[in-house]
């Protein structure tokens, strides 16, 4: 064990550990630390929760086109191409008539039929057994009736189309369209897998078509996720979700994501780049936190938003039928407020890649026009403030912060990602190891110091944790290993331990979006990474109260700095914390960081039988794929006859007696 040293009370006996539990000091626990993230990031939400199978499904992103490319069309919507043969035509995309805000539709025309069509589509199109759903919009102009319509008014006739690759259709029909826009629905069963499949929107003989609004979804999605994906978040049991950002936040306009799906309108993501559709905006993700019991929390637009912005936002969410946004609200069939507590006014404003970064002092001061707006609309809110950076010992932009809005903060957030800055040369894996499981005690020290900084400005204020995670930033999903399981279970016994300072702690992210979501998803398959299984060995405690404990045990120090990891002394093998359940049983969450050494761990009741269960793995290294499960919780049955239990090298456990 490197710079191992000995605890008196343990003698040279490296493999030993002892945690006293002190019955008489218990504090209530609070269960929001348990808590998760979502934002528009990469594909966290379209593409990872959000079970749409088309791309640019209103046709609102235009193709860019190469210089010196010539086989090119910038006419057909970015995400589809032409399709047909034979007919005279012409297709573009217009910008007058969209059935979305600020949106373009595709319109194609034929001029002479030949026994031909012209259409656009899609491929590559993922499709399992099962059933299916979708729609498209369409409208037609006004003049002489389609043969054939039987006498009903038609200017044109469509024809939706389902397809392989290989030509064998999986659904086929034709829908007559008049001169008002109208929305066409159509539903098919698959019977087997593909890959290939083909979405293609075919207009049939001579007239003008525009079509817009597109959609192809499962029918078995829980309120638009996947169904999997929706079981696997149903099963951590998130406390909280914070929404929708992340730096997202500060360049999301939350207007864009109400009303009508297909009306809302498609923007660029001036974060993260790529383009969102706003199906997924407050309503949809309320209705994800009802359906799953967890409190919401919002960070609305500090960068590039306004006070106005996020007043209005707080009254469309909980303002009565009588206000004029609860009035919108109800219109969008939600009559109910939403009553959401927990508000976040901005996100890591101290940092120069934020969109509205600016000084502690001038955050402070626009704050303070924030929380006077978002007050007048609920005066019971939570007001969550943005901290300064949550890795640097750095207090000075947390104290001026404090300093300037006093008794007006409820909550001061800040975000962890250790390894956030590693250097991109060799390093010791060991030693990264160790630094990086070892960061909770920097972490820890960080919390206390934030806290006793925003307590002087107001004595009931918290602090919240509201983003953390291992976080290479070079997609090396190092995140999903054993080894980052390892970390957040610290985190979480750190958490655990100072619950009474904590208001929330979200880890980022829950679905894909980055390389350390808890859950990995792709075509509506879902699994667990191993920091999802050990959230959930700790969510699904029912843990109702935090006892005070201490941990005797050996101890490492780390040598050189490692990222954003500065040398530590006196890291200790084993974090423990114990607490009790709501059914007055005795927890213990224990993280025995060695890499080498199974450490047996004291902790009495000598003659209980506990219920052990670990999450580990042959090596740090290891991590779970669709199919290759390798780090799962295993639970077994021990006897405590020596008041011992057995913690093996680099695991994670919890132990109910």
């Amino acid at each position: 064990m490197p710079g191992h040293k000995s605890c008196a009370e343990m003698g040279s006996n490296m493999e030993k550990a002892k945690l006293t539990i002190d019955y008489g000091n218990r504090k209530e626990a609070n269960p929001l630390i348990f808590g998760h993230f979502i934002e528009f990031m990469r594909d966290c939400i379209d593409g990872g929760m959000w079970a749409q199978l088309l791309d640019n499904r209103g046709f609102d992103r235009k193709k860019e086109i190469p210089e010196g490319v010539v086989d090119g069309n910038p006419n057909v919507a970015a995400g589809w191409y032409r399709t047909g043969g034979k007919n005279a035509f012409d297709i573009s995309l217009d910008g007058d008539n969209s059935i979305a805000k600020d949106g373009f539709s595709q319109k194609i025309v034929c001029y002479n039929d030949y026994d031909g069509y012209v259409g656009i589509a899609q491929n590559r199109i993922y499709l399992e057994k099962g059933n299916y759903q979708g729609y498209f919009w369409a409208k037609a102009e006004s003049g002489a009736e389609v043969e054939g319509s039987a006498g009903k008014e038609c200017n044109a006739e469509v024809e939706l189309c389902l397809y392989d690759e290989d030509g064998s259709f999986y659904y086929s029909h034709r829908f007559q369209v008049n001169a008002q826009w109208e929305k066409f629905a159509f539903q098919f069963p698959v019977g087997m897998k593909t890959r290939c499949g083909i979405f293609e929107i075919r207009l049939l003989g001579e007239g003008t078509a525009w079509l817009d609004g597109a959609s192809l979804m499962p029918e078995d999605t829980e309120k638009g996720i996947w169904k999997d994906v929706y079981a696997h978040i149903k099963a951590l049991n998130p406390p909280v979700i914070r929404f929708p950002g992340g730096c997202f936040a500060d360049c999301y306009c939350w207007m864009d994501g109400i009303g009508e799906r297909d009306f809302r309108p498609y923007r660029f993501n001036r974060h993260w780049g790529g383009f969102e559709d706003n199906s997924f905006g407050t309503d949809e993700y309320m209705e994800l936190c009802k359906s799953i019991g967890c409190e919401p929390m919002i960070c609305v637009n500090f960068g590039s938003g306004t006070p106005e912005e996020a007043a209005a936002w707080v009254e469309y969410c909980n303002g009565g039928e009588d206000t004029f946004y609860g009035s919108m609200r109800a219109k969008n069939g939600h009559p109910e407020p939403y009553n959401i507590k927990y508000w976040d006014i901005g996100n890591e404003t101290f940092g120069d890649w934020e969109i509205g970064h600016c000084s502690a002092e001038e955050y402070a001061h626009k704050y303070l026009a924030f929380y006077e707006a978002m007050k007048g609309k609920d005066e019971n809110i939570v007001f969550m403030v943005c901290g300064g950076d949550g890795d640097d010992r750095s207090q000075k932009w947390n104290r001026m912060v404090a300093e300037l809005a006093g008794t007006k903060i409820d909550s001061l957030c800040l975000h962890m990602y250790v390894l956030k800055a590693m250097e991109k040369r060799h390093y010791d894996n060991k030693d990264i190891y160790y630094a990086v499981t070892g960061a909770v005690k920097k972490y820890e020290e960080i919390l206390a110091e934030s806290y006793e900084t925003v307590r002087k400005a107001n004595p009931k204020a918290k602090v919240a944790v509201t983003e953390y995670n291992m976080g290479t930033l070079i997609d090396s999903y190092r995140e999903q290993t054993l080894e980052a399981a390892i970390f957040n279970a610290g985190m979480l016994n750190m958490f655990l331990r100072n619950t009474e300072k904590l208001t929330m702690c979200n880890i980022s992210d829950l679905v894909n979006g980055w390389p350390g979501g808890c859950i990995v998803s792709k075509n509506g398959h879902a699994y667990g990474t191993a920091s999802y299984y050990a959230m959930k060995m700790y969510a699904e405690a029912g843990i109702a109260k935090v006892l005070d404990a201490k941990v005797e045990c050996g101890s490492y120090d780390t040598r050189e700095q490692i990222g954003n990891i500065e040398p530590l002394k006196d890291i200790p093998y084993v974090d423990a914390v114990a607490c009790e359940d709501r059914e007055g049983r005795t927890v213990i969450f224990a993280v025995n960081r060695s890499l080498t050494e199974d450490i047996y761990l004291q902790v009495g009741l000598e003659g209980k039988e506990a219920q052990v269960t670990e999450l580990n793995g042959a090596k740090t290294s290891d991590c779970n794929k669709e199919g290759e499960m390798l780090i799962l919780p295993k639970s077994r049955k021990e006897l405590l006859e020596n008041g011992e239990v057995r913690l093996r090298a680099h695991s994670v456990n919890r132990i109910v007696v």
